[in-house]
């Protein structure tokens, strides 16, 4: 279980990297300069050609808007495998439900989310 648990936490901490990473670097590429004005120049482009820091803050909403996301595919991706499971195995009380959701090996903190949608 444990080991799942890190799964699924390290997948979102992955996207809130890489997410930014990947709209930095494409920007950066995009620019035609290299050296530190690529840097300069895209931080500032990133900051809507106000300030660099304020690029560098867009980035970092960027990170956690795609955690936030991250968790919520997690989510809406469990919710239909429910609903599957449940339409297949014709499940007709909340009971059962509870039990299928029991059944799934993923973290406790993402069974309670999913049971209390059910609830």
């Amino acid at each position: 279980m444990k080991n799942i648990f890190n799964t699924y936490k390290w997948i979102s901490f992955i996207f809130s990297i890489g997410v930014p990473q990947m709209l930095y670097t494409i920007t950066k590429e995009f620019s035609g300069l290299t050296g530190a004005a690529a840097i300069n120049h895209t931080l500032k482009y990133l900051g809507f050609n106000i300030h660099m820091e304020l690029g560098i803050k867009m980035l970092i909403i960027t990170g956690v808007l795609s955690f936030i996301l991250s968790e919520w595919l997690f989510k809406q991706y469990y919710k239909s495998k429910i609903e599957k499971d449940i339409s297949i195995q014709k499940l007709d009380s909340l009971l059962k439900v509870l039990c299928l959701i029991e059944s799934y090996n993923i973290p406790a903190s993402l069974k309670n989310t999913l049971k209390t949608y059910y609830l």
